[in-house]
């Protein structure tokens, strides 16, 4: 038997559709295939990794701009449905990534949190717009509480901050999965993964638990603050 093969880009859009019009705008699928809102856009990447289960996005803050930056995540879903793994992802990936993007435009602080430079919490140099911490499985809560205390994207601005590649606008995703002798910790810098800034997440104080937990978030620097 087969593996089970990735969706269509027009069929993760088609999935997407409603779940994001959740989170507010009008929504509509375009030709590209895009889902659009106003000039907002949200198209699918070709993935970085085999794993049907795996979705790289990308949101076009003006589609009609070319020249316009754009926003770079990645997602997981965990079913082994690929309909339903594709729902996971695209849940994580709004729920942590495209509410600071939506954040940033709206600034109603409604969607996401907003960080000053010079605040508890804060990113050295920029306005950090930070999303949900999202989790899965059995020891996920305390990772997630630990990304809520820790707000470890302060704490890592001196390694992450010669990585930011652009003047205005860089997407952080920060994610640690661990379960007893498994760990994977990733930041990801503008969708490229980051190597010394994952492993000084790695080496951060965040609980180490027997049962398998992922916990991830997503930071939008604006700046300069």
């Amino acid at each position: 038997m087969s593996d089970p093969q990735p969706l269509s880009a027009q069929r993760v859009l088609e999935i997407a559709a409603p779940m994001v019009a959740e989170v507010g705008g009008a929504w509509r699928l375009a030709d590209g295939p895009m889902l659009r809102a106003g000039s907002v856009g949200v198209r699918v990447l070709p993935p970085h990794d085999d794993d049907y289960r795996h979705l790289d996005l990308e949101i076009l803050l003006n589609a009609d701009r070319p020249d316009a930056p754009t926003i770079v995540d990645c997602s997981l879903g965990l079913s082994a449905d690929p309909v339903e793994a594709t729902r996971e992802a695209i849940r994580a990936w709004i729920e942590t990534c495209l509410v600071t993007a939506l954040e940033m435009i709206q600034q109603r602080g409604q969607l996401a949190s907003h960080f000053r430079s010079t605040e508890p919490g804060g990113f050295a140099g920029w306005h950090a717009i930070v999303g949900s911490v999202t989790g899965w499985s059995a020891g996920s809560r305390s990772k997630q509480e630990w990304f809520v205390e820790a707000m470890p994207w302060s704490v890592l601005a001196p390694v992450i901050t010669p990585a930011l590649d652009r003047p205005y606008v860089n997407g952080v995703r920060m994610l640690v999965g661990q379960g007893g002798d498994v760990t994977e910790c990733e930041v990801r810098i503008n969708g490229r993964r980051h190597e010394p800034s994952s492993a000084a997440l790695a080496a951060l104080d965040w609980p180490r638990t027997d049962d398998f937990g992922l916990a991830r978030t997503f930071v939008l620097l604006v700046g300069p603050d």
